[in-house]
Formats: C-alpha cells, structure tokens, sequence
C-alpha cells in the first residue's frame, strides 16, 4: 500500500510540475512562452510619409540662459544668424530651452528666425 502511495505522489508532483511549465513557458515550450511580447489587441501607427525625395536639413539650436548653442559651441545672435542664413528656407529648426532660458533671448531668436524668413521652427522646453 506504501508504494502505491508514493508512486501515486510521485505522479501528483510529475503532473503539477509539468502543468506549470506548460503553462507559464518555462524551458521553451508551453502557452505561457513570449506572451509578454504579444498582444491580443493590435495597435496602428500613424506614419508620415514624404512622395518627394527631397532631403531636408536639420538644424538644432538651445538656449541656455542667455547663450546659444549651436553645433556644440557658444555662438552670438548675429553669429548665429549667419549660420542659419545658409540653410534653406524649409530647413526644420528645433530651439530647445532649458529651465535656466531667459524668455527674452528665445524670442529674439524666433524674431530673427522670421525676419530671415524661416518659419519652420519649433520650440521645446526641457
């Protein structure tokens, strides 16, 4: 009787053992296997597409402070200016400004930016 008992535990723990796995995709096989990665539900993304080749130049600008940063150096307005006077006219021109950002120095900027006909710009706050 003893060792109908035990085979009979053996195949208790043989079968739970085996039913965790299959269900939680333990040793690459099982339902539970890369359930995290999949979804029942499916999720559609809005894709911009251009149908002209043409490339588009990127220029990205921060002000900190007083200062502007452009191409990873302290430069003037006037410098500045200068630089961004030999982008197109539909270059895309990021300005972004952190906490220290005086408002007055951004919005000498933008002016300039429209003085120089360049309307394609956007401004991001860090």
């Amino acid at each position: 009787m003893k060792k109908i008992l035990g085979i009979l535990l053996v195949l208790i723990i043989a079968a739970a053992i085996l039913f965790f796995l299959y269900f939680k995709g333990y040793i690459g096989f099982g339902k539970g296997k890369g359930d995290e990665k999949k979804s029942d539900t499916s999720v559609s993304e809005n894709v911009e597409t251009t149908t002209d080749n043409k490339d588009v130049t990127v220029a990205e600008i921060t002000v900190s402070g007083n200062d502007y940063l452009y191409n990873n150096e302290k430069t003037s307005l006037e410098a500045l200016a200068a630089e961004i006077a030999k982008l197109d006219k539909d270059a895309e021109i990021t300005i972004t400004s952190d906490d220290t950002a005086a408002k007055n120095t951004v919005d000498e900027l933008t002016d300039k930016l429209d003085e120089l006909g360049y309307k394609n710009y956007k401004k991001i706050e860090k």
